[in-house]
């Protein structure tokens, strides 16, 4: 199976949404692409018939729990289905962001996620949502798992922001997708880094793993007029036997 994922830097419409990110996710050629960072108002069915017209015809979007939040949309060749882990339910925000199904051609759940980029006046959310992956991490060993999105945590980032949580998955039988050099996020001036991941528990194996910041004649991150902040990371995952 061929994965994606995808911030469209959406930021709850304060960017402006570009529908042509159907067309630049469809290029890729993933199996399924999980999008987060999703806010598209008034263009959202526009952006989902493009992508039903090409093939992927199976989407889930994540809850509308009645605030203004950025969502997590899952796109499919094959066929999806609501995975039964309750969703979280501390915060409104972190709700909206996560998205968990499966995909019964491969065998395999996909949990779609965007961490919420809160304020450091708010260091309990920051915990309980760490705490809950870190829980699901525990609580999804034994089935072919990945957990991927915008984490709004580098491998080195520390605890207050996630980091010793996120390090604590990695040693629980679960690893990362590695992408060799590059960046994942491309903020303001020369800052870049690396919020972005595919994590997957050991029934799943990766390869080919790269980071697209374009493809075809679109450009997808990396520059002025770039559709995204983020770069699309994209991966071939086999299931264990």
């Amino acid at each position: 199976m061929k994965i994606a994922t995808w911030n469209l830097n959406n930021r709850v419409g304060m960017v402006r949404f570009r529908p042509e990110a159907a067309h630049a996710a469809i290029s890729v050629n993933a199996d399924v692409i999980v999008f987060n960072e999703y806010y598209p108002q008034e263009a959202s069915g526009e952006f989902q018939d493009i992508l039903k017209d090409h093939g992927w015809s199976h989407q889930c979007l994540s809850e509308d729990c009645g605030v203004k939040a950025n969502r997590v949309l899952i796109a499919s060749r094959f066929e999806l289905r609501q995975n039964t882990t309750p969703p979280p339910v501390f915060d409104k925000q972190f709700s909206s962001n996560w998205l968990c199904v499966d995909v019964p051609e491969f065998g395999i759940t996909v949990a779609g996620i965007r961490v919420p980029w809160y304020s450091n006046k708010t260091p309990e959310l920051i915990s309980q949502s760490w705490d809950w992956l870190e829980n699901f991490a525990h609580q999804n060993l034994d089935q072919p798992t990945l957990m991927l999105g915008d984490f709004n945590a580098r491998l080195n980032s520390p605890a207050s922001r996630g980091g010793a949580h996120l390090r604590r998955i990695l040693s629980l039988d679960w690893h990362r997708a590695g992408f060799g050099t590059g960046s994942s996020y491309f903020g303001s001036g020369e800052s870049r880094s690396e919020i972005d991941h595919i994590l997957a528990n050991s029934k799943c194996t990766f390869s080919n793993s790269r980071y697209v910041t374009a493809c075809e004649n679109y450009v997808l991150a990396g520059d002025t007029n770039a559709i995204s902040d983020h770069a699309l990371l994209c991966s071939d995952v086999q299931i264990c036997n």
